[in-house]
């Protein structure tokens, strides 16, 4: 089933007056004004500016004064109606694999699609493929920027949030090509590190199937902390999910790298922990990144950071 569309309002903990006095917005009549990816426009010196692109050609750029308070916003995480008062385990148990990915194969079926916070890892299904992606809020799905744009715009896409084979508990939400963002760096070079992205969808399935938290410090060291990717890769049945953990090998400030075994159709995936690693920052089943796929011989994701949070945040707050 389809689950009903609303119509837009605001969202918690953000006041509309403050982000429409804050942020630019610019029409695609005039899509290079006020871009500093381009140099150009009123806000070009202002080098913590975020600009954010979708598909009708519309961009926001959020002065840095605003993505500052806006990349912390929210840090504890929070969690939807369905979140886990009473989560017992802080850790999951797998089974054997059998294909090779990153040496043998770990990936393991979740057993419990339908629980939190599983129900909130979404199959994104778009003109362009599928790949999986994760609610962030009551309409937010976080994705990987190359899900959203990938040589030309989304145009249509599908999320099924908890998707089971052809089992769709919660219903789903479409769209199309207003609803999926990325940031302009990602549209002008395709940047590594700028590969993240969003759908701002056009219904509050979120309040149904809850989300996660998130937590980042951008001084914190996850180099040999386990963590955890899960989501719909092609190469099992039909529209499973499926998760590994491993630890991560090396770090950068946008980004994280590792062995955890995944394939395509898990880009977009969250990269999560259960707790944040710096105490106090986030409580129960939290995301700190964004599965993107290999390079050489490992994975690796989109690392979340200031300029991430803030362009999350962003899409959060809006109605």
């Amino acid at each position: 089933m389809e689950t009903v569309s609303r119509g837009r309002r605001w969202g918690s903990g953000l006041i509309a007056a403050a982000l429409l006095s804050s942020a630019v917005l610019v029409g695609a009549a005039n899509p290079a004004a006020a871009d500093p990816a381009t140099g150009s426009g009123s806000v070009a010196a202002d080098a913590g500016a975020v600009t954010m692109v979708n598909g009708e050609g519309r961009r926001v750029t959020i002065p840095s004064s605003l993505a500052a308070s806006l990349a912390s916003r929210s840090a504890a995480g929070a969690a939807g109606s369905r979140a886990a008062a009473g989560v017992a385990a802080t850790t999951k148990s797998r089974g054997a694999g059998t294909n090779a990915v990153i040496g043998t194969d770990d990936r393991t079926p979740e057993y419990d699609p339908l629980g939190y916070p599983w129900g909130a890892i979404v199959y994104l299904s778009t003109n362009q493929g599928q790949c999986t992606g994760f609610m962030l809020s009551r309409d937010v799905v976080v994705t990987a920027g190359h899900c959203v744009y990938s040589g030309g715009w989304v145009t249509s896409y599908r999320a099924v949030p908890g998707k089971n084979g052809t089992s769709e508990p919660f219903g789903s939400c479409s769209g199309g090509i207003a609803d999926v963002w990325t940031n302009s760096t990602w549209i002008s070079n395709g940047s590594a590190d700028a590969d993240y992205g969003l759908v701002k969808l056009t219904c509050d399935i979120g309040y149904t199937v809850g989300w996660f938290g998130w937590w980042y410090s951008t001084g914190e060291n996850l180099v040999g902390t386990s963590m955890y990717i899960e989501g719909y890769p092609g190469d099992k049945p039909f529209a499973t999910m499926w998760w590994d953990s491993d630890p991560i090998a090396s770090q950068s400030a946008t980004r994280l790298f590792h062995s955890i075994d995944t394939a395509g159709g898990q880009s977009g995936a969250p990269i999560y922990h259960y707790n944040s690693t710096v105490a106090g920052l986030c409580s129960g089943w939290c995301v700190t990144g964004i599965h993107k796929g290999a390079v050489g011989s490992q994975n690796h994701g989109t690392r979340f950071n200031p300029t991430v949070m803030s362009f999350i945040n962003y899409w959060i707050g809006q109605p």
